[in-house]
């Protein structure tokens, strides 16, 4: 699998003192937004498309507009930029009632992604932790955890990991809407408020705009 790193260059980095304090403090933070899906939702049930992949496939899009949310230290202790996240993902294993997490080249056409997911689910849902071997390092980590809708959740990170962690929750229904609850994790070190806000109002829009990215009812088959 194949990625780019690019260092940033501190001296000209805007952000060096915030980047540098925060993380000598191993601050995180995090915050659960609602997200309306329920036009979308509908449009993949027409579809006979999975919400789990289009999910995952709209956190991995949305980094790529936000650079803030692909920021990572690497083992040289260099700030820098990967050019996309790959993301690392949980699905519950019934028969084991663990979980695995698997992660699945991200690409931007959904529908290739959608059934690309599918088919690694299939065939690593094992109940291992584990079962692809090690994962690459530009990974963008989302958990569900469908049982439980949440206004609140948080991990608890003393770290330098500076890249996201996303958990969707159970959707929540409301005077005839279905919002999805996402709680973001992110480190001070490299993302701020205005970051957050930046990545909220994509991802909203990203859901709203499904027209442009789920393929035509006539154009999905089985």
């Amino acid at each position: 699998m194949t990625f780019r790193f690019d260092p940033i260059d501190l001296d000209t980095y805007p952000r060096r003192e915030h980047f540098e304090h925060f993380l000598a403090m191993q601050l995180t933070y995090s915050a659960t937004v609602m997200i309306d899906i329920t036009e979308l939702r509908l449009a993949l049930r027409e579809r006979g498309l999975r919400a789990y992949p289009a999910q995952i496939w709209m956190l991995s899009e949305t980094v790529l507009r936000v650079p803030e949310f692909r920021m990572s230290v690497d083992p040289e202790g260099r700030l820098g930029q990967f050019d996309a996240l790959d993301p690392l993902y949980t699905v519950f294993n019934e028969a084991t009632k663990t979980f695995s997490g698997i992660w699945t080249r991200h690409v931007r056409d959904f529908r290739v992604f959608h059934d690309a997911v599918i088919a690694d689910i299939e065939r690593f849902n094992t109940g291992r932790y584990n079962p692809q071997g090690e994962s690459p390092i530009n990974v963008l980590n989302v958990s569900s955890i469908p049982w439980v809708d949440f206004t609140a959740f948080n991990l608890n990170l003393p770290t330098n990991y500076t890249l996201p962690i996303f958990t969707i929750g159970r959707y929540v229904e409301s005077n005839g809407r279905t919002e999805m609850p996402l709680a973001i994790q992110i480190h001070h070190a490299v993302c701020d408020g205005y970051h957050l806000g930046l990545f909220v109002e994509e991802l909203r829009r990203l859901a709203a705009d499904w027209p442009r990215w789920l393929p035509a009812p006539s154009s999905v088959s089985g």
